[in-house]
């Protein structure tokens, strides 16, 4: 049980962050380097403002950044650039700005959060600890209503969309310079508020996001464009993965184990045939579901 609460905290996120760049590049195609530096931000504004009840701290952090994101996608994201490689460097660039401002203002020394929530909670006979808990509940409820959003809603529907087929979605009457906005804005800010929920588990410094951002892109690297659902599944596997090789295994040998396995699913994925036998599976498993 206590390997299955880690789990769920540890998915929280990995959650939030991969359901976030996966907006991004749904509706935009651009992969959000800056997404681990946002989690610096959304932690240090936590840890900064000390004055505020933590649940109003989140929420300042949410506020806060909301301006700062729609200054990034107009300024430097809204007009289209050569390729994907030149948005990515556009989106290292704020990542290491983000990063130089927080070290300049902060400097390199961690800083820690007092959790809201104290003491332990009992689960099925096993004690954890209770913010951990809380921590990764609120964090599992928001995935699920995000994914909600995107599969019950006309703006998930339009987000699909646009991420199927840009340019019939345009025909058909979708703006999509005002839904590429929406979706930076929301995809950061689900950073954002990973940042600041989980900054009293975590070492707050600059570099922060940094280590937080490989695990991340590999969620997104093993997901489909416009499929949310699916990279939410990712973010599940990989912190699965990460808490079952800690339990296991050193915690040097764990991270070693870690990116090797990932990298090799990763380049199992691109072959031509995997891609093929699941194009197979899928056309075998719809009339499965119609019968």
């Amino acid at each position: 049980m206590d390997v299955l609460l880690a789990i769920i905290t540890l998915f929280g996120l990995y959650g939030l962050t991969t359901l976030g760049m996966a907006v991004i590049f749904a509706a935009t195609r651009v992969v959000n380097l800056a997404q681990g530096d946002l989690i610096m931000v959304g932690a240090y504004t936590a840890a900064v403002l000390t004055g505020p009840a933590f649940g109003w701290r989140v929420t300042l952090a949410l506020v806060a950044s909301a301006p700062l994101l729609l200054l990034i996608e107009r300024l430097l994201l809204r007009r289209p650039l050569a390729d994907g490689l030149a948005t990515m460097l556009v989106t290292w660039g704020v990542g290491m700005a983000l990063r130089q401002a927080a070290e300049l203002w902060f400097t390199s020394t961690s800083r820690s959060v007092d959790a809201p929530v104290g003491g332990t909670v009992t689960v099925l006979g096993t004690p954890y600890p209770a913010y951990r808990l809380v921590c990764g509940l609120i964090a599992v409820a928001v995935i699920g209503l995000v994914l909600l959003a995107a599969y019950r809603t006309d703006w998930g529907l339009t987000l699909r969309a646009v991420a199927d087929n840009p340019a019939m979605a345009a025909l058909l009457g979708t703006d999509p310079r005002r839904l590429r906005t929406i979706a930076f804005i929301l995809g950061g800010l689900l950073a954002v508020l990973a940042g600041a929920l989980y900054s009293p588990l975590l070492a707050v410094n600059p570099t922060m996001g940094f280590g937080l951002l490989v695990p991340v892109f590999f969620g997104l690297l093993l997901s489909r464009p416009g499929a949310l659902g699916t990279a939410a599944g990712a973010a599940l596997a990989i912190a699965a993965l990460s808490v079952l090789l800690r339990t296991w295994l050193t915690d040097v040998l764990a991270e070693v184990f870690f990116y090797l396995i990932v990298v090799a699913v990763a380049a199992l994925r691109s072959r031509p045939w995997i891609r093929r036998y699941m194009s197979w599976l899928t056309r075998v498993r719809v009339p499965a579901r119609a019968s």
